[in-house]
C-alpha cells in the first residue's frame, strides 16, 4: 500500500521532530497504516539511530478541509535517503485520515 508524496502541492505535507530542532519539512514515501519513509537524500537524517523516538506531523488535505495530525513514532532504520518510521502511539482520529488516505487519495 505504498504512497508517495513528490510536490509541495500534494494532498499530504510532512514534517519531522528530532533532537532539538523544532519540525522540519521532509518528502515522504510509502505510507502505511503502521509507518512511513522519510525522504532526506541530503543525509540529514542519517544520525538517526534505531529506536530513536521521534514526531511526525502530517497535515492532510480533503473535501477542501486541511488537518494537521502529530504520530508518535520510532526509527527502525536508517539510510543516506531518509528513515523509516513505525508509528507508536496515535489517536483514532489520526488512524482514521491515514485509512482514508490509504484507501481514497492518490499521492
Amino acid at each position: 500500500m505504498g504512497r508517495h508524496q513528490e510536490e509541495s502541492n500534494s494532498l499530504l505535507d510532512a514534517m519531522l521532530k528530532y533532537d532539538e530542532r523544532g519540525f522540519q519539512s521532509h518528502a515522504i514515501k510509502d505510507i502505511s497504516m503502521n509507518g512511513v519513509f522519510v525522504l532526506a537524500r541530503d543525509g540529514t537524517l542519517s544520525r538517526l539511530r534505531k529506536n530513536t523516538p521521534v514526531e511526525l506531523a502530517l497535515r492532510m488535505r480533503a473535501n477542501g478541509k486541511t488537518k494537521t495530525h502529530v504520530f508518535q513514532a520510532l526509527v527502525s532504520a536508517v539510510g543516506h535517503d531518509g528513515a523509516s518510521l513505525t508509528f507508536k502511539d496515535a489517536d483514532v482520529d489520526a488512524y482514521s485520515a491515514l485509512l482514508h488516505l490509504a484507501l481514497h487519495s492518490p499521492i
